[in-house]
């Protein structure tokens, strides 16, 4: 007969009978792996603000016919608005009594809603999400993490009313 020998514990030896890995080393490679996916994440968010950042939105919207927005009575001179108009949300912005200018509501960084407000007494068009903002006449942004203009769109005042090509 032959008698079995109790194992003895040995702090390098392995947890399990056979597959060689101890817990040492299990959890050294789990912290190493743990380590390069924290690293290749954050590669990946810069890489992808990068991507984002040279994306462009087209700097004017082409084509379409124009379609009514809102009425002259509605927007006076100075004062800014958001308007759907055939599902697209437009920032519109009346800077003289025959002028207004049309924009796209979706914030080029990362396609929030922008709307219309005021800081300091001036009008301005804000993104909620990062802070990004956008001068109401031109669409350029300044403060925030935006770098290109919203899309503008061809609006008119016609009359009684203000159109925009959609």
């Amino acid at each position: 007969m032959t008698s079995v020998q109790p194992r003895q514990s040995d702090s390098s030896a392995s947890c399990c009978s056979g597959c060689g890995t101890s817990r040492r080393s299990f959890l050294e490679r789990g912290a190493t792996l743990g380590a390069l996916g924290a690293v290749s994440t954050l590669g990946l968010a810069a890489c992808t603000d990068d991507i984002r950042a040279e994306e462009s939105a087209p700097s004017h919207h082409a084509g379409g016919s124009a379609t009514e927005a809102v009425k002259t009575e509605e927007l006076p001179v100075g004062e800014s608005t958001s308007v759907t108009v055939e599902g697209v949300t437009l920032l519109l912005h009346r800077d003289a009594e025959d002028s207004v200018r049309a924009f796209s509501a979706t914030c080029t960084h990362q396609g929030c809603t922008v709307a219309p407000t005021e800081e300091n007494g001036d009008h301005v068009f804000a993104c909620p999400c990062h802070g990004s903002h956008f001068d109401v006449t031109t669409g350029v942004p300044y403060g925030g993490p935006a770098k290109k203009p919203l899309t503008e769109y061809t609006a008119a005042v016609d009359g009684d009313r203000i159109t925009v090509e959609i």
